[in-house]
């Protein structure tokens, strides 16, 4: 076989290298032209280097799994945050009904939320609530109950459990501004209605 028989055969494994590293170029979503000059002109590496290359349709198809479920878990997020703030606005407005009852202030200083929409009126005590005797707080009052100080209270709750009876008269109560303990039947208005 003379050079002519040698160059065709060169050719022909040329060729098949190209056609291969196309194939298989094509099986990964790459470029099948591209690959087909890469594995003719430099044969055995061509093959070698698209057998080492990552396959992108798998890629992709890894990639849109990620995005679905990335977007699922915003969703799910973005309703785990929704049914928090409804349940925190719920019991922040339940809170408020029982604070106006118990004629205190829980939140002081923390801004006013808006009013939940089933509170009625009929359940707001009318009276404006108890005042503490001149120069003492209406707040950070103590009770020894037990031989063991309780509290803080505000004044307003003291005086609801003294209307209830959850407050004896003996009992011995503090606040800022007073000298010592002293029982809850000598403070004014604290049984008072």
């Amino acid at each position: 076989m003379g050079d002519g028989g040698e160059l065709l055969v060169q050719l022909l494994i040329m060729a098949i290298f190209g056609g291969i590293s196309a194939a298989i170029a094509s099986s990964k979503g790459r470029n099948t032209v591209g690959w087909f000059f890469i594995g003719f002109f430099f044969g055995c590496i061509g093959l070698i280097i698209i057998l080492c290359l990552s396959n992108l349709l798998e890629d992709q198809a890894r990639w849109d799994a990620q995005a679905v479920e990335q977007r699922r878990l915003r969703e799910q997020l973005r309703q785990e945050q929704l049914k928090n703030e409804t349940f925190r606005q719920h019991t922040a407005a339940r809170l408020d009904v029982h604070d106006r009852t118990l004629g205190i202030d829980t939140r002081e200083s923390a801004p006013a939320l808006p009013a939940a929409p089933h509170a009625s009126p009929a359940f707001i005590p009318s009276a404006s609530p108890p005042t503490p005797p001149d120069g003492l707080p209406a707040h950070n009052w103590f009770t020894n109950e037990g031989g063991s100080q309780q509290g803080p209270y505000t004044f307003a709750l003291l005086h609801k459990r003294a209307r209830q009876g959850s407050l004896q008269p003996d009992t011995l109560v503090w606040a800022e501004g007073m000298k010592e303990w002293q029982p809850a039947k000598t403070i004014s208005n604290l049984f008072s209605s």
